[in-house]
């Protein structure tokens, strides 16, 4: 099920991420598409679409992610919620590998969030390469 966003809530929702997905941290202009606005709790599990539950997602995280609200953490085995990027804070939950390639969970919500989304698929790793060259990873 597709979920009509208006225009102005995807305005406030770019303007809020400034440009990065929210999930994965990947700058929208070396991209080249169109990031998407996610629901974090999807309609389909009584996510409504507001503020509080969207936010700006690459597509290759919102794919990932699909309806998906929670996961297992890898290490413990025990399913967690997913990184909510309205009530979570993302320096909390995750971390650069020391060569700004592969994003590390650091708690059972990043570690998840990271196996569920995917977010170090090898073309992610290689691209975060030239995107710290550029400046766009801290």
């Amino acid at each position: 099920m597709t979920t009509r966003v208006s225009a102005r809530l995807a305005a406030q929702m770019h303007a809020r991420a400034a440009q990065r997905c929210e999930y994965c941290h990947a700058p929208q202009i070396l991209i080249g598409q169109a990031f998407h606005v996610d629901h974090i709790t999807p309609p389909s599990a009584g996510g409504q679409t507001t503020a509080d539950n969207l936010c700006l997602a690459c597509a290759h995280c919102n794919i990932a992610k699909s309806d998906q609200a929670e996961a297992l953490d890898p290490r413990t085995g025990q399913r967690v919620r997913l990184f909510n990027p309205r009530k979570d804070l993302w320096d909390e939950h995750f971390r650069w590998s020391p060569s700004y390639k592969r994003l590390v969970g650091r708690t059972p919500i990043g570690r998840a969030t990271v196996a569920a989304l995917d977010t170090n698929a090898r073309l992610l790793q290689d691209a975060r390469y030239f995107w710290r060259v550029v400046g766009l990873l801290p």
